[in-house]
This record gives C-alpha cells, structure tokens and sequence, in this order.
C-alpha cells in the first residue's frame, strides 16, 4: 500500500481556448453568411465551456491517493473513488487520465504530474503499465 497527497491539480485551460478557436476559425471560413458565422462562434464558445467544466469535474484540485497494486483508492472533502484501475487508463508526458471500474459504477480521474512528487507520479504510471500489460498464461 501506498498513499501519497494531491495538491494544486487544476486543469489547464489553453488547450481548449486554442482548439475551440482553431475550430471556430475553420468553420467560418466554411460559412460565408455572418449569421452562421456568428453561429459558429457561439456554438464552439459553449461546448468550449462544457467540456473544460467536464474536465474540472474529473480532476480534483487537492485530495489523498491510496495505491495498492491495481486497486485505487482518492479521498478528498467531497469526492470518495474506488476501483480497479482499468486497462483504459492513458498516460501522458504530464498527466494521466486513470478510468477506477467500481463495483457498480466506473469514474474518471485526472492526475497531473506538478500535483504530486515525482516518486509517487512514476509508482502511478508504473502501476497503470501493470494493468495495461497483457498475462501471460
């Protein structure tokens, strides 16, 4: 068993202000009416704001994690995951996307590497490479 802290894991927002703009950007040039440009605009802004409240929702700025093997465990003020850390997990250069299958009910957790110490980020990953290695039989 491991347990280690989360502190300051916020999102960072320039991604989607510089995808949701790209793609604002292209589609008025499809577009030649200002109607449906304006449209486009509107439109990519607010799924722009949906899906950065989506990611703040699935990583928790401060929180404890409890690691054993391939079962994980977060604990903060409002929020209590638990499972198996599934195959479907992603590991990225600064973050990693860890998907908890629960008993009834699967959660997405996001974790960056700034969030924790560099010891517990790389017993992390090291035990999401576990799960995602096939057995051999």
């Amino acid at each position: 068993m491991y347990r280690f802290s989360v502190k300051q894991n916020t999102p960072d927002h320039k991604p989607f202000v510089v995808f949701f703009c790209f793609v604002a950007i292209i589609l008025s040039f499809a577009y030649q009416q200002l109607f449906s440009q304006c449209l486009v605009f509107v439109s990519s802004f607010i799924i722009g704001v949906i899906s950065y409240k989506k990611v703040t929702q699935l990583q928790p700025t401060h929180g404890a994690i409890i690691l054993e093997q391939s079962q994980l465990r977060f604990l903060n003020n409002r929020v209590q995951m638990q499972g198996a850390i599934s195959p479907k997990s992603k590991i990225f250069s600064n973050f990693v996307v860890i998907k908890l299958a629960g008993f009834y009910k699967s959660h997405w957790l996001i974790i960056t590497a700034a969030s924790v110490d560099e010891v517990s980020f790389s017993r992390l990953k090291r035990a999401i490479i576990a799960v995602q290695q096939p057995t051999s039989v």
